[in-house]
């Protein structure tokens, strides 16, 4: 698995699908619905957790795929407790994730940082 974690709007799609030479056909994007098994890269893993349920019966899934997610643990902490839930929830399935990452790189104003 490889990791690519970023704010918003940072160029996380962009980076990877030069760096590890996909096309939008290799790419599912979570946000736009349930996982696709098969693809190379599933982008928006925020929109799998944000829906419920164990996100760990998705780690098959995600084994032998480029991973991309926002983070969501920085800036103000929400006042609603089921979004403050949710917080807890993909971060902490993100550290699972991170751990067992062949590599993670985090991507800010397009630049990519090697965390592992």
């Amino acid at each position: 698995m490889e990791l690519v974690i970023g704010g918003a709007f940072q160029g996380k799609l962009t980076w990877a699908l030069a760096h590890y030479g996909l096309t939008m056909e290799d790419v599912c994007d979570l946000a736009a619905g349930d996982p696709v098994p098969g693809k190379r890269c599933y982008w928006h893993l925020e929109a799998l957790t944000r829906r419920g349920g164990d996100p760990e019966r998705y780690l098959p899934l995600l084994e032998n795929a480029v991973v991309i997610t926002r983070e969501v643990g920085g800036g103000i902490v929400p006042m609603d407790g089921a979004e403050r839930a949710w917080r807890e929830v993909h971060g902490t399935f993100v550290q699972q994730l991170a751990r067992r990452a062949g590599h993670v790189t985090r991507i800010l104003c397009g630049l990519p940082e090697v965390l592992k």
